[in-house]
């Protein structure tokens, strides 16, 4: 029989998860809309960057952590997993999690592989409103929402950071259902996805996300406020969000410079 292997903490390494974490921390609070794991990501986060776990720390182990915050292993593992996409953490066998960075790397990965991650990104981020308008959708335009020519829309773009940063990681614009436009038109700042303030406001359920990426060149416009060069590649992500019958309620359109993009997948054996 193989020998179990034990990942200790380092002896150095601090007890940065109390008994009382749970109650302290209020995971799993009835109402809350975010993801467990991605409260529990947060709080590994939090405790990253006020230095409770410094650089080069090791985590408890999955068994350990889950014991303490009172969640399953599997919560644990996901919210793992979760920051070392973000480059926050990585895993090693027979060494265990460990703190690599105490911010983001957003200047070199953009990762989103769930609904859950695009509200958690919008949350992290502010989109600053530079252009706005009611528009119809005629043409390539009326195409590309798949609507008759005509429609009206509500049109608004701008620029998304990671504050402080002086320099925008994308330039997003939005096209919502000109029936909503009277949730955002007032909005100069999002600090929220916009379908989850639709949903929230509107009582419209977005039951379905299709998302396309394409290739794409920056113009010199928003070169400046993207810290990139006119005519630099970037990957332009654009997501239709639907609604009940296959109605089409908001469009975005992200334009993202290609050393900011990563894209990974995992295939398991059927």
């Amino acid at each position: 029989m193989k020998p179990e292997v034990s990942i200790a903490e380092p002896a150095d390494a601090p007890d940065a998860f109390g008994p009382d974490e749970l109650a302290a921390s209020r995971l799993g609070e009835e109402g809350n809309p975010v993801p467990l794991y991605l409260q529990v990501a947060k709080l590994i986060e939090r405790k990253i960057s006020d230095r409770t776990l410094p650089v080069g720390s090791l985590l408890p182990t999955e068994n350990d952590l889950a014991a303490r915050l009172g969640v399953s292993r599997q919560t644990v593992r996901h919210a793992i997993g979760h920051l070392r996409d973000l480059g926050l953490l990585s895993a090693r066998k027979g060494v265990g999690t460990r703190v690599e960075s105490s911010a983001k790397d957003w200047r070199t990965s953009y990762s989103v592989g769930s609904v859950a991650d695009l509200v958690e990104l919008a949350r992290e981020t502010e989109m600053r409103v530079t252009r706005r308008g009611e528009v119809e959708a005629r043409g390539k335009l009326a195409v590309e929402l798949a609507c008759r020519p005509g429609r009206r829309w509500y049109h608004f773009e701008g620029p998304r950071f990671h504050v402080p940063a002086e320099t925008a990681y994308c330039w997003s614009e939005v096209w919502l259902d000109g029936r909503l436009a009277s949730i955002v038109r007032n909005i100069d700042v999002f600090r929220t996805a916009v379908f989850a303030l639709v949903e929230d406001q509107s009582g419209e359920h977005i039951v379905e996300i299709k998302q396309d990426i394409r290739p794409a060149m920056i113009d010199a416009d928003r070169a400046p406020v993207l810290g990139s060069g006119p005519g630099d590649l970037a990957l332009e992500i654009t997501r239709r969000y639907l609604g009940t019958g296959g109605r089409l309620l908001q469009m975005s359109r992200t334009l993202l410079p290609a050393d900011r993009f990563s894209y990974s997948m995992t295939f398991r054996p059927d």
